[in-house]
């Protein structure tokens, strides 16, 4: 199948250029002790996964038990949940899913413990569990030091497998590279490793250190004490990252079809907000200069022609528009069309 003979709006990948960003960092990680655990989130697709676990990636991490479930029945033996859960039923169904695969869950608060101990006697499993560290990102975990030390504590008398810590610095994952920002990052990666040592020093082994994103990657990902990066958008890449300096190319598209000109200096694509994410920046027209993209409506994305304009777009045309934000995005499509040199090589599933 051609481009031009896909159903829009549509997802798309450029191979060449997903290939190139997965060898890319699967080679930063090669030879060194810390290793790549990426993020499922980023494109929820297990053909994919498969592909980052092949080149070296030590597991995978997943924002959802949803998403861990997904994972584990598609062979991946290795997940890390970086996030909490507080709810008794989704207890129930991590308990299940552990019988097939080590599955980690991150934890901040004692106040589950005892559900999660229930339940962990009721179904005769033993839970995987990584302290949350705050780290800066301000959302979940606990300070780091003598709290996260109390917190593993706890975790251990209640019975479960304590299996390490994690703290994600999103914050700085949308901060261009600089010295700061190297330094904030260190700070952060410090701080794990400290309190990493303090854990073991009160008894308990810490196997994993976890922390960073594809932002950051190449300083958390050389700091000591770090055993695993969180990357996730480097594979498919986007507009954001691209701007804020990740050496990555973009791979992602969305195409669409030109529906409407009302005049030389108007035309509309059939691709809006439930084809792709605008909350992070307006996306922009690939390969069309004389032309900006200017609104996105619910169905629809409105391009304006600028005036002394040498593209042809005409009612009937394919275009294809870089996203912003790749994560928003892909959750909005179930497949995603796999491009090399006009050609469509491989239609990816992505799993919700």
């Amino acid at each position: 199948m051609k481009v031009a003979e896909i159903d829009t709006p549509a997802l798309l990948v450029d191979l060449d250029a997903m290939e190139g960003n997965l060898k890319k960092m699967a080679g930063y990680f090669a030879g060194r002790k810390c290793k790549a655990r990426p993020h499922f989130k980023n494109h929820k697709t297990p053909a994919l996964a498969r592909k980052q676990l092949d080149l070296g990636a030590i597991g995978m991490t997943c924002a959802t038990l949803r998403e861990a479930e997904i994972l584990v029945e598609h062979g991946v033996q290795s997940v890390l949940i970086a996030n909490e859960i507080a709810d008794e039923a989704k207890l129930h169904r991590l308990a299940e899913l552990s019988r097939h695969a080590s599955v980690m869950v991150a934890v901040d608060d004692e106040c589950v413990f005892a559900d999660m101990a229930r339940v962990q006697r009721d179904r005769k499993v033993q839970f995987e569990v990584v302290v949350d560290i705050n780290i800066g990102l301000d959302r979940c975990g606990v300070p780091p030091g003598e709290p996260a030390v109390e917190l593993a504590k706890s975790a251990v008398r209640q019975g479960f497998k304590m299996r390490g810590i994690m703290g994600y610095d999103g914050h700085l994952q949308s901060e261009p590279p600089s010295e700061a920002r190297d330094a904030m990052v260190r700070k952060g990666c410090n701080a794990l490793a400290d309190s990493a040592a303090l854990i073991e020093g009160s008894g308990i082994p810490v196997e994993m250190v976890s922390t960073g994103g594809t932002g950051t990657h190449s300083i958390s990902g050389n700091c000591p004490g770090i055993t695993d990066v969180q990357v996730g958008s480097y594979l498919l890449m986007d507009t954001r990252y691209m701007n804020l300096g990740a050496p990555f190319c973009r791979a992602l598209t969305v195409l669409g079809t030109v529906v409407s000109k009302r005049d030389a200096g108007h035309a509309v694509l059939d691709c809006g907000v439930k084809a792709i994410s605008g909350e992070r920046g307006l996306p922009e027209l690939k390969e069309v200069r004389d032309a900006t993209l200017t609104a996105l409506h619910a169905e629809h994305a409105l391009i304006d022609i600028h005036p002394d304009s040498s593209s042809s777009i005409e009612v009937g045309k394919k275009l294809e528009v870089w996203v912003q934000y790749s994560d928003a995005t892909v959750n909005l499509h179930s497949r995603m069309y796999g491009v090399r040199n006009g050609e469509v090589e491989e239609i990816f599933r992505i799993e919700h």
